[in-house]
């Protein structure tokens, strides 16, 4: 059923921005959605899907790109969003029904990557959390964070990418670099 978030949550909110805007966050602002787990959210032990996490995950950054204004320039450049990696990690469950809390925000950026952080939580606490790393690309090619985030904000810097995602980053060049 993540059908139901890419095909009509998400042009929805498209739509719904163009029309009538969400309040805009500035770039290193968190989003918090408040959701709940319904009946095609959840699995044979009636929680929450580990794929179901990932679709909400995309759900919440494109409403984070609304919110910072990104998104207006991804449709009307046609952008394309990637994600290169994703790496989770489940806590706890989300049970049916549940009521949960999905905080998305972008935690820093390079010369090709955006790091985003989304945060699962519920009613006992943490859930889940997720890092994300992104990539803007056009026709031509991979886009520069740096040059599309000053767009919205000229002359903003990004934080210092935390060792955690330089970790990160090493881990996944390493395992790349052995299967080529």
């Amino acid at each position: 059923m993540s059908h139901l978030i890419n095909f009509v949550r998400i042009p929805a909110l498209a739509v719904r921005q163009h029309l009538l805007p969400l309040r805009p966050l500035h770039l290193l602002e968190e989003d918090c959605l408040r959701l709940r787990v319904w009946p095609n959210d959840i699995d044979l032990n009636l929680h929450l899907n580990n794929a179901r996490y990932l679709s909400w995950m995309d759900y919440g950054r494109t409403h984070l790109l609304a919110r910072t204004r990104l998104l207006e320039h991804l449709v009307r450049e046609r952008w394309t969003p990637l994600v290169g990696a994703v790496w989770m990690t489940y806590r706890r469950s989300l049970p049916f029904m549940a009521r949960f809390t999905l905080t998305s925000r972008l935690v820093c950026w390079d010369e090709k990557w955006f790091y985003l952080e989304q945060t699962f939580e519920g009613g006992e606490g943490l859930a889940a959390v997720g890092w994300i790393k992104a990539v803007l690309r056009n026709p031509k090619g991979n886009l520069d964070p740096q040059k599309v985030l000053e767009r919205i904000e000229p002359g903003i810097v990004s934080p210092p990418i935390p060792e955690a995602i330089a970790i990160w980053n090493e881990l996944t060049r390493e395992k790349l670099e052995s299967r080529e």
